[in-house]
């Protein structure tokens, strides 16, 4: 816990000898309220302190956290990018984990698609997804070739590619990338996915059970699920370091 002797300086001091950082929203936020800081600070530590990421993978999860199209953070965008280089990230790694983390998107369709299927049905205007998929060469194709590449299908893959399968057939070419090209381990790639469907700006529970499911199949272990779930979690201290630091801005 906190002590409330805690001082500015010392929870300063504290903070940069353990994350070898400092911002303005920090020091707005130490001059604000030292103990809250601090504690802050402890909050960051937990998954150094579990020890079941290591410290690139750690950085590489906040890159995608933070660049995610739910959140879109610039200014921790680029600090955890200079923080995963500085700890040996290749560049060729951080581009994968924004296009993983972009990926995010699809959920617009994965969603959506299913709910106007159901009101398509009630209009009587519907496709009829199981038929459409089943018929068609091309669909089955393009399903059979998602499968052989990701290793998994989700029900509301059928609906798009039901009624768009050229929608299907692009997303398929650009989501591929990262998966045959790639250059992180396929464990820590579907840790990624589970970060950004994670996140407290997202929380798409069927993403969250499929790549919690698919990285253990590839070695992820529950710690290191676990300790995702964490990182994800900690923007909700952004909210009170943006609050702050806008406090601290004359105007």
């Amino acid at each position: 816990m906190p002590s409330q002797a805690v001082t500015q300086e010392s929870a300063r001091s504290a903070f940069i000898e353990e994350h070898c950082y400092w911002n303005e929203e920090l020091d707005a936020l130490a001059l604000a309220d030292p103990r809250y800081l601090d504690a802050y600070d402890q909050l960051l530590r937990v998954v150094a302190r579990r020890g079941s990421l290591s410290a690139r993978h750690r950085e590489l999860i906040c890159v995608a956290v933070n660049a995610q199209v739910t959140y879109l953070n610039p200014v921790h965008t680029r600090h955890h990018l200079a923080q995963a280089r500085h700890l040996g990230a290749t560049e060729a790694e951080v581009v994968e984990t924004l296009q993983l983390a972009a990926s995010l998107g699809v959920h617009s369709m994965l969603v959506g698609l299913p709910l106007a299927h159901e009101v398509f049905e009630e209009l009587g205007v519907a496709t009829d997804v199981a038929a459409g998929e089943g018929v068609d060469a091309r669909r089955r194709e393009l399903k059979d070739a998602f499968i052989r590449e990701r290793k998994y299908w989700s029900p509301g893959w059928d609906t798009v590619l039901a009624y768009s399968p050229e929608y299907f057939e692009a997303y398929l070419g650009l989501s591929r990338i990262p998966w045959v090209d790639g250059v992180l381990d396929e464990w820590f790639k579907e840790l990624v996915y589970v970060a950004i469907d994670v996140v407290t700006t997202h929380l798409f529970t069927a993403g969250i059970r499929t790549h919690v499911a698919k990285a253990i199949e590839y070695g992820a272990t529950p710690d290191q699920v676990v300790d995702v779930i964490t990182i994800a979690s900690n923007i909700g201290v952004h909210s009170t370091l943006m609050g702050v630091g806008q406090m601290a801005t004359p105007g």
